[in-house]
């Protein structure tokens, strides 16, 4: 590849990165809650669904969803539902807070898959691939495995990027948790994740 299309697309994966979305606010909420462990472990499960795009893709699955729009409905819709699920825990912890928590450490199980599930559930992360990588990898036989290895390069950016969310979540979190500020972020978190579960829902297969 080109270096020029490698810097294109490196610009393009920091625009991505940046723009606010589901993962980035999994990990703030997990940081801001459970603090940086927490946080992190989300980071954990978010490079991993990275993974997984990039292994779609290098064996040539990824464009499965576009041939098969029954697939892509089925994988929208089970994404949607968990980004609702997840939007209505907030939303209910908000109203109705848990008692107050013990001094020991956070499981890290639970915002790790949520971290994974969020982002392999998402079609419209696919569809995103889709539509641009042909633009830098062409139509070869090495397309494949050039697109698994452009995947990569959000990912690894979105890593560093998720993890400054993380420390910098968990330390406002330390201090809302002094306050009623918490149940105020999650209350607008959960809000958040609902919203984005009804644009999931109303995406298109194009």
């Amino acid at each position: 590849m080109a270096d020029h299309s490698l810097l294109a697309w490196t610009l393009l994966s920091v625009g991505l990165v940046l723009t606010p979305g589901p993962d980035t606010m999994l990990v703030a909420g997990h940081a801001a809650r459970g603090g940086v462990r927490a946080g992190l472990a989300a980071v954990s499960g978010v490079a991993l669904g990275g993974l997984w795009y990039m292994a779609l893709c290098g064996f040539g699955f990824l464009a499965v969803l576009t041939v098969f729009p029954a697939l892509f409905t089925v994988v929208k819709t089970a994404g949607a539902i968990y980004l609702a699920w997840l939007g209505y825990k907030l939303i209910r912890g908000a109203v109705r807070p848990a008692p107050a928590a013990t001094t020991a450490a956070p499981a890290l199980g639970k915002p790790f898959w949520q971290g994974l599930l969020t982002t392999a559930l998402n079609p419209k992360v696919a569809l995103f691939f889709l539509a641009i990588l042909p633009q830098f990898v062409g139509t070869g036989p090495e397309a494949p495995l050039k697109g698994a290895l452009l995947i990569a390069v959000p990912y690894v950016l979105g890593a560093f990027w998720l993890a400054g969310v993380a420390f910098v979540a968990a330390r406002a979190g330390r201090a809302a948790k002094q306050s009623s500020a918490m149940r105020w972020i999650e209350g607008v978190l959960g809000v958040a994740f609902v919203g984005l579960a009804g644009r999931l829902a109303l995406a298109r297969n194009t």
